[in-house]
């Protein structure tokens, strides 16, 4: 007899087949109604089935809800004690099956190491017996053995508890110190951070951000004094590797992030050359009214939203007139001035002057700062300036291990018509941070721009499974639904991909980047009016890259639609 028996309504067959493709290759013998005899009572065979069955998987969905066989099946395996339940599409659960755990497998493509598919396993595993984890579910090691290592945000323990934005600078600096380590591989701060609140234990974190080690502390700011505790952790041992209080003037604080940089080397047994280590120290200010606006502004410049870049630019001007030899501020300010001038929010020339002139200054205070470089690239890159190629090439030298410093580069190369080229560097960039979908889904457009068929399979495949990963840690992430509606359309998924583009309108109506990545998607679903519904709001009076629009390869199929062109002329 069969190890395992799923109950599912007829609706959900495709699932049901991944439940025990899955179930099969973790090493259990799966049975369901396909696997009917010709010549036995239909009733019959699935009572023998299921009362032989060690655990029963039942499938919930909205069909399934309303069917009798599911529930009487599944009110058997309860009984006996052998439920084990999932849903596929978040539909309400009879009483009192709502009383027993449920993992929402909504988004699931058969990735045996989601967390919800690895709950269901392990259920599986302690009802048949026997040690059954599929290999494929447990994690990977690193890559090349590096030891890895995920920075969480600190605590605030402040009296006032308004040190936020101090926390999580703190904590980014570090990110950002160790990112420039080769012998280390550093979990990105998009997925660290989503657990600020709560984390689970240290194996549960070790899979979710794929690491080895974290990095928890808090910060207890007081007038010019900080208190930072900090405890380094291995994942798999829950075992604290080396823990320090540190208690300095705040003026100290850059200092303190070199010092913390350096032992989490030093306890990893990471091994650093005269010129890696002095990157520990990232080049700061002794103005703390400067760097807490340098660090407010950086924390309102990642939301995207304009208010936010236009209150983060604000907070960098003010850091800049406190102290105009901060040359992270203009470089900041340049960053998100350009971000302003890009989607023309607000007056695009002016905008752009200041860019300008905020990198230069950067550049000047600091030569050596890849930051700087990037901005100045950046900025030259909005006047169609060559000298931009020059400026992100001695960015990359400076730092190489820039996940975000490879994109923004082969976003440059694509505007240049340099797609092979663009590649190479989504690709590194995704090998870097792998936690970041939106480098190997922004190589899938390029790999189909140059109808790299097997490219494209590859990346549609690897860009689906990083989304997934992303929505199990943070499923209202607008980003990974708008990026992933178009995903799920290239699979052929056009319902899903529907649906995602709803979730991606209710988390942000009337966003320009999140209208304008829903117009692609809804290009590939072979939506071509919604495309142009969802680019009309997107560009509004105005909004928007000209030169990415037009060259983007989803909207090509537009060009010479008086609608598209009218989109087009409004943006000049």
């Amino acid at each position: 007899m069969s190890d395992v028996f799923i109950s599912y309504a007829r609706p959900t067959v495709a699932q049901a087949h991944a439940v025990a493709q899955a179930l099969r290759g973790a090493g259990f013998q799966v049975w369901f109604d396909e696997d009917l005899p010709a010549h036995r009572p239909y009733s019959d065979v699935i009572e023998e089935r299921l009362r032989a069955a060690k655990a029963v998987v039942v499938i919930w969905s909205e069909a399934a809800a309303k069917s009798e066989w599911v529930r009487s099946e599944a009110n058997l395996a309860r009984q006996q004690n052998k439920l084990v339940q999932l849903s596929t599409d978040g539909a309400r659960l009879p009483m009192p099956f709502d009383q027993i755990q449920c993992p929402d497998l909504t988004h699931w493509s058969g990735d045996v190491s989601a967390l919800g598919w690895r709950k269901i396993a392990e259920s599986v595993a302690d009802l048949v017996g026997g040690a059954h984890t599929p290999a494929a579910a447990e994690r990977p090691p690193s890559p090349a053995g590096k030891p890895s290592v995920a920075v969480l945000p600190f605590r605030d323990l402040s009296p006032e508890r308004d040190q936020d934005y101090f926390c999580e600078g703190a904590a980014e600096e570090i990110i950002c110190a160790l990112a420039e380590v080769p012998g280390l591989r550093v979990a990105g701060r998009s997925n660290a951070f989503l657990f600020k609140e709560a984390q689970p234990d240290g194996r549960e974190l070790g899979r979710l951000l794929d690491v080895d080690n974290f990095l928890e502390g808090s910060v207890r700011k007081s007038g010019d004094r900080v208190r930072i505790g900090v405890r380094l952790v291995s994942t798999s041992e829950n075992v604290t590797l080396w823990a320090k209080t540190f208690e300095r003037r705040l003026s100290d604080i850059f200092a303190v992030q070199e010092e913390i940089a350096r032992a989490i080397v030093e306890a990893l047994n990471v091994t650093l050359l005269d010129t890696e280590a002095s990157k520990l120290r990232r080049q700061g200010t002794r103005n703390l009214r400067a760097y807490e606006l340098y660090l407010r502004g950086r924390q309102l410049m990642r939301r995207e939203l304009e208010t936010e870049r236009q209150t983060a630019a604000e907070f960098f001007r003010e850091a800049t007139r406190l102290d105009p030899q901060f040359a992270l501020a203009f470089a900041g300010l340049a960053d998100v001035l350009v971000e302003l001038a890009r989607w023309r929010m607000g007056d695009p020339e002016a905008v752009q002057a200041e860019a300008i002139e905020a990198s230069e200054r950067a550049l000047a205070l600091a030569p050596d700062l890849a930051e700087a470089h990037i901005a100045r690239g950046n900025a030259l890159r909005l006047l169609n300036d060559p000298a931009a190629e020059e400026a992100f090439q001695e960015a990359l030298a400076l730092s190489p291990q820039s996940a975000e410093l490879h994109y923004t580069w082969a976003r440059f190369l694509v505007s240049q018509d340099r797609r092979e080229e663009a590649i190479g560097h989504y690709e590194r960039a995704f090998e870097l941070a792998p936690d970041d979908y939106r480098y190997i889904v922004m190589a899938l457009q390029e790999y189909q721009a140059l109808g790299d068929k097997e490219g494209e399979r590859s990346c549609l495949e690897r860009s689906w499974a990083a989304i997934e990963r992303r929505l199990e840690i943070d499923p209202e992430d607008v980003r990974a639904y708008d990026h992933g509606a178009g995903v799920l359309a290239l699979l052929g998924r056009k319902a899903e991909s529907s649906q995602f583009v709803d979730k991606a309108l209710a988390f942000r109506p009337n966003d320009y980047g999140t209208l304008y990545t829903l117009a692609c998607a809804a290009m590939l679903n072979g939506e071509p009016d919604r495309a142009l519904d969802l680019l009309d709001q997107a560009v509004g009076p105005g909004r928007g890259d000209k030169a990415w629009l037009l060259g983007d390869n989803d909207l090509a199929p537009l060009h010479g639609l008086p609608r598209f062109e009218a989109i087009v002329q409004r943006m000049a």
